[in-house]
């Protein structure tokens, strides 16, 4: 799992914790200092906002617990 964030983010640190709490493992990649890594969000994603939550080809942008626990659990 790869979580896409920007440094000062709440939302992105909310969703640290939820995968934190929740024992999913995770990459973290910086796209503000990561061109590379922007690039790859918005290949899966078709735009900027973050968080993005990524595996297997599919990704999630600022899903609701709900949702993501469906993605990932």
């Amino acid at each position: 799992m790869t979580l896409y964030v920007v440094p000062d983010c709440p939302l992105c640190a909310d969703a640290r914790f939820w995968l934190q709490q929740h024992g999913v493992a995770y990459i973290e990649r910086d796209v503000a200092g990561d061109f590379g890594a922007l690039r790859t969000m918005y290949k899966l994603t078709q735009q900027r906002f973050v968080p993005v939550f990524a595996a297997n080809g599919r990704a999630l942008v600022r899903p609701t617990g709900e949702e993501l626990a469906e993605f990932l659990l």
